[in-house]
């Protein structure tokens, strides 16, 4: 959850996912985002959607292509959606964004501020 302001995009909060996972895929629940869309319409979470974010435990940083498919998915709430994978087990993340032409790209280090 976040907002724009400024020209950047404030990542404000989390609302962890049900997920049906394995040792190789993660899956929303069909409704989950539409649960989601419908308390930030009623008042009950503020902000608005802004991406999403999983791990990759011991396998890196990287994008795959359902989770590119899951990015572009997330598009639809926000043209600056960002989508962070977590390797917990090298203590390292990274963020993802679609510019235009280049499709889902890295967004370098020096471009994210956590406070």
């Amino acid at each position: 959850m976040g907002t724009l302001q400024d020209s950047s995009l404030w990542v404000n909060d989390i609302i962890p996912g049900e997920t049906e996972t394995s040792e190789v895929s993660c899956v929303f629940p069909p409704d989950l985002l539409a649960r989601v869309a419908s308390d930030i319409v009623e008042g009950r979470i503020e902000g608005r959607i802004v991406g999403w974010y999983h791990s990759h435990p011991g396998h890196g940083l990287f994008v795959s292509q359902t989770d590119v498919q899951t990015h572009m998915q997330f598009c639809q709430f926000s043209p600056y959606a960002v989508s962070l994978v977590a390797d917990p087990k090298a203590q390292e993340f990274g963020i993802w964004i679609f510019e235009n032409g280049a499709g889902v790209v890295q967004l370098p280090s020096g471009l994210i501020h956590i406070i």
